[in-house]
């Protein structure tokens, strides 16, 4: 008809087409712009959590670490403490912080330490919804992770080898030198002195600026730490004295207390008169220990076979007198596996702790015409050891001044230890005088005082009494919005 315009099929295909394209190309900006919001979304998303799990940081470190290393150790928490939150603004805040002892480790044992806390905080920051097609669009989404951290009080027991002087009374270094091979944590508040080849398998720090060196090549597993906040020595082991029983009196230091250790068969002290030979003069027999602490108001002599877990301590001098091993570990030289070993010594003098110049511990240049008699030559020492207010040493070093002068040489064999040394001043254990005096050095650390110490053992605190702490793990729980 005139006027109208028939549309041909090959148009109305054209059209359809059209039609379709426009379809898809408004489905496919649609999608994208979804796809936008999703990214945009997932990316405050993900942005969010990082800032919670800081935030979350930031409480453990600002309340909880603080709480911890702001406290003497007899006023930390045998609970829960719940501690303040804080806003930090543009960001976000913390709250829900909180420090709980644990209360038994892996193994279960009642004996566990109990200076181990957990810390918790709880991060929360915020971004906008901005998510197509979402009910809650335009509205703030809440993001939330907690973060978690253990930290243990340190005590003596975790440092191999920890003095507060290097030098001695006549100002002469005792090096670390080419024999000497540590395998736990060594610090000194006082300069390292380092000659020839040492070596150091753990870590090593000091609270002064540098080492003092003497031809030296030392090898080192970690990187040293220098500038390291110094260990409080106490003068006195509180926690031992307070826990001892029996406290043992010395008569105003007129008796020397003699304390024998038969391992399964228990423990045996003795006392007799100081300045007349030694005898049988029993005053107490004990069972074996389970946890348990013995202190001696004066000197003491200490010798034996240990079953169980025992803490010694004295105020005056305590004499090695022999062997100190537990029951089980090898009789020639102290070692036993650590995973096989319960028993568990700690030896605290408030002053020194000396080995006995006698015939089993080597007299006599026994080391050279006795070597490998664990019956005439060498000592084993199974313990942690403390000497607070001087060193751990041995008696008869052959100086000019004593009265007795023994052999030359006068090598008494190996100190086979395995355990830790503390001394306020570091000792000597060998000397060169006579063409050589004293022991060689055979000292391995026992890595259980890592996770526990000997029973009542002394904690290691700054100089304001508050205790030091070790962080043993960092943790997170899963994120969570809403």
């Amino acid at each position: 008809m005139p006027g109208k315009h028939v549309i041909s099929r090959d148009e109305g295909n054209i059209l359809i087409m059209s039609v379709v394209i426009v379809a898809l190309l408004i489905a496919t900006g649609m999608g994208y712009m979804q796809w936008s919001s999703d990214e945009r979304w997932d990316s405050a998303y993900e942005e969010a959590t990082v800032q919670a799990y800081f935030l979350a940081q930031t409480g453990v470190i600002e309340q909880g670490l603080q709480f911890l290393r702001t406290r003497e150790p007899q006023d930390l928490p045998q609970g829960t403490v719940i501690l303040p939150g804080r806003v930090i603004p543009d960001i976000g805040r913390y709250y829900n912080t909180k420090v709980s002892r644990v209360v038994s480790l892996s193994q279960g044992s009642v004996f566990q330490r109990t200076d181990t806390y957990d810390v918790y905080s709880t991060g929360r920051t915020s971004f906008i919804n901005h998510q197509l097609g979402n009910r809650k669009y335009g509205e703030p989404v809440y993001v939330e992770r907690t973060a978690t951290m253990r930290a243990r009080l340190r005590s003596f027991a975790n440092y191999m080898y920890l003095t507060n002087i290097e030098v001695t009374r006549f100002n002469e270094i005792i090096w670390f030198w080419t024999p000497d091979t540590l395998y736990g944590r060594t610090h000194s508040n006082d300069f390292i002195g380092l000659k020839y080849s040492p070596h150091f398998y753990g870590p090593v720090s000091t609270s002064q600026d540098q080492f003092r060196y003497f031809q030296a090549n030392p090898y080192f597993e970690y990187p040293p730490q220098f500038n390291v906040p110094p260990v409080y020595f106490p003068r006195t082991a509180e926690s031992i004295r307070a826990n001892a029983n029996p406290f043992v009196q010395s008569h105003n230091g007129q008796f020397m207390t003699w304390i024998k250790m038969f391992g399964g068969d228990g423990i045996e002290i003795y006392q007799y008169r100081m300045g007349t030979p030694p005898r049988d003069s029993l005053i107490l027999s004990l069972p074996p220990p389970r946890w348990q602490a013995i202190f001696v108001d004066g000197p003491c002599e200490v010798e034996g076979v240990l079953a169980g877990n025992l803490t010694i301590g004295s105020a005056g001098n305590m004499w090695l007198v022999d062997n100190i091993r537990y029951d089980g570990a090898n009789d020639r030289n102290g070692w036993f596996e650590e995973d096989q070993m319960s028993s568990m010594l700690g030896l605290v003098s408030e002053r020194n702790i000396i080995i006995r110049d006698n015939w089993v511990n080597g007299r006599a240049n026994g080391g050279n015409l006795f070597p490998g008699n664990p019956a005439r030559s060498s000592i084993i020492i199974n313990a942690g050891m403390v000497a607070l207010r001087e060193s751990f040493t041995f008696e008869h070093q052959n100086d000019d001044f004593e009265a007795y002068q023994g052999p030359e040489p006068d090598e008494r064999g190996y100190i086979y230890l395995k355990g830790s040394v503390t001394q306020w001043r570091r000792g000597y254990v060998h000397r060169s005088n006579h063409g050589g005096t004293g022991y060689g050095k055979s000292y391995h650390y026992d890595f259980r005082f890592d996770v526990r110490p000997p029973p009542f053992y002394l904690e290691a605190t700054d100089e304001q009494g508050h205790g030091l702490f070790d962080i043993i793990s960092w943790g997170e729980q899963t994120p969570s919005h809403r």
